[in-house]
């Protein structure tokens, strides 16, 4: 058994006029609550299924055989064959995990550090850049630092999903 198994936790909801009240593991609240607030909210469903929310833990999970983070947030590819599109998305997602960790300040990233974390000469990295920003992969953060996008994001889960089906995209 699960730490999540034994964990017993304890929700109320009310919106209006319904009551939602359950005791239970997390496995058993879940998806209580999810029912009762698609009953409860009938645009939550609606919203829920359109709404892009990344699954940050997912992809982290999916990303860390391509790259890891220092204690310090120094972000390290650990393989060298992946295509240089990708090696980019990588560090700009691992930059903004490691922003969210509490390990960045920025979840840009310079040229320079792209260039120094994929391993390419800094107009290499530049050209490349404006492709992906074409694409919506990214954006442009500040002057010269660089971000991965909502898109970007969206993208990557898909490739990363695709290659635990056959190989590298």
């Amino acid at each position: 058994m699960t730490e999540a198994q034994t964990l017993q936790v304890k929700v109320r909801i009310d919106v209006g006029e319904m009551h939602y009240e359950g005791i239970g593991s997390i496995e058993e609240i879940v998806p209580q609550v999810m029912q009762f607030l698609i009953q409860a909210v009938p645009a939550y469903d609606l919203a829920k299924k359109l709404t892009y929310i990344p699954d940050l833990a997912g992809l982290a999970d999916r990303v860390s055989q391509f790259a890891r983070m220092t204690t310090t947030g120094q972000l390290l590819l650990t393989r060298i064959d992946l295509p240089a599109e990708k090696a980019i998305t990588v560090l700009l997602f691992m930059a903004q995990l490691a922003n969210k960790m509490g390990k960045r300040t920025s979840e840009s990233m310079s040229i320079e550090e792209i260039s120094t974390g994929v391993g390419r000469a800094p107009k290499t990295i530049r050209n490349l850049l404006v492709q992906i920003q074409r694409s919506g992969h990214i954006d442009r953060a500040d002057r010269g630092r660089y971000r991965i996008t909502s898109k970007g994001l969206m993208e990557l889960e898909r490739s990363l999903a695709d290659n635990e089906k056959g190989g590298i995209s």
